[in-house]
């Protein structure tokens, strides 16, 4: 069984993780320091709906998931939790990455807001003693 204190470390930790790349990619950005792909382009449109299909899923996934963590034995609350924690990230390290390429700020936007939207449906599972 995971305790609820770790749990809580590693989601300050993700939610560190993916705000530190994102100041530092809007920072570079700003500063025109880096595009690594083209302004539009067919493959940046695709993979802005490829972000839209993720967030989607992300949100589906943890709504499916909150009411089986809930009912969850105690040892399998905390990998549960993690698993959805796990998909809204990767969500928001997706939109970030994008941004990185060259892909318009809302991309970066759209990855965070779903990476909090999951860890507000999935909080740290509380300990029963």
């Amino acid at each position: 069984m995971m305790p609820s204190r770790a749990l809580f470390v590693i989601r300050i930790a993700l939610f560190s993780g993916v705000t530190a790349f994102a100041a530092l990619v809007i920072y570079q950005r700003s500063r025109n320091a880096i595009v690594l792909g083209p302004d539009g382009g067919s493959l940046m449109e695709t993979m802005r709906y490829v972000l839209w299909a993720l967030s989607g899923a992300a949100v589906a996934g943890a709504l499916f998931l909150r009411p089986r963590i809930e009912s969850a034995a105690p040892v399998q609350r905390g990998r549960m939790t993690l698993i959805g924690w796990a998909l809204g990230e990767g969500v928001a390290l997706f939109g970030v990455a994008q941004h990185y390429a060259g892909a318009p700020v809302t991309t970066l936007a759209l990855g965070v807001l779903t990476f909090v939207v999951v860890l507000i449906l999935l909080p740290v599972p509380q300990e029963h003693n």
